[in-house]
């Protein structure tokens, strides 16, 4: 089996579906991954492990890094610039997006839900032209394909403000009703694994730093998708 990830910044990756993939990859299933900038805005770590005009390369690296660890085969960076995607028309997104279905011609193709997990503006836009880009690819293809999104419970949104862990950088965050979502992944066994992935980000750790912190409150030990779309080709 082939699966093909499609997400906006370097380390979108790990955060979201890391065990998933290592489950995957760990049984000689094939995983690919689309990355639609080099995460050129984000932070270089505090303090600063890189002067921000190398960010995007230093970035670059770390990925190459974790996608290592996890076993990702081939990496397609799109060479958009981190923090314009939503500027960018959504078809010309797709125009880039989609070649690079066909070609790979994955059974499974994973993207952010459309709330972009944490309302970024960059995370909508790239599910957004990755849904259409799998329509477009579901209705030529000759065998079973799938399209999840990735999903955050609302029941865990609860859980982590309650205990005042709630991240609101991009506006509060919406989540998943949990009675919608299809598909729950239990990586226990994958855990450390996937945090040694994540801490190959080392300019973001920030973000991982808090995202362990989240274990007070909820069990990061299952990733969590819903099946957006299939053809049920049989």
């Amino acid at each position: 089996m082939k699966t093909l990830f499609v997400f906006a910044h370097p380390d979108d990756e790990t955060f979201s579906s890391g065990g998933t993939i290592l489950k995957l990859t760990e049984k000689k299933n094939i995983v690919n991954l689309i990355c639609a900038t080099k995460g050129e805005a984000g932070e270089p770590g505090n303090p600063p492990i890189t002067d921000k005009k190398y960010l995007g390369k230093i970035r670059e690296k770390e990925l190459k890094n974790a996608a290592k660890i996890l076993g990702i085969s081939k990496i397609h960076f799109l060479g958009l610039i981190d923090g314009t995607l939503h500027k960018i028309k959504s078809e010309k997104l797709v125009k880039l997006i989609l070649p690079i279905i066909k070609k790979e011609n994955p059974d499974v193709v994973i993207t952010f839900d459309s709330t972009g997990a944490s309302n970024h503006p960059d995370h909508i836009a790239i599910s957004k032209a990755a849904t259409t880009a799998f329509k477009a690819y579901i209705s030529t293809s000759k065998k079973e394909v799938k399209l999840y999104h990735t999903a955050i419970p609302k029941s865990n949104l609860k859980k982590l403000e309650k205990a005042g862990m709630s991240y609101n950088a991009f506006g509060q965050m919406k989540g998943v009703d949990d009675e919608i979502i299809t598909t729950k992944i239990n990586i226990k066994h994958e855990f450390n694994k996937k945090i040694k992935a994540l801490k190959q980000h080392k300019t973001q750790h920030q973000d991982w730093e808090r995202f362990l912190k989240r274990n007070l409150a909820i069990d990061l030990n299952n990733e969590y998708f819903t099946l957006i779309q299939e053809n049920n080709i049989s």
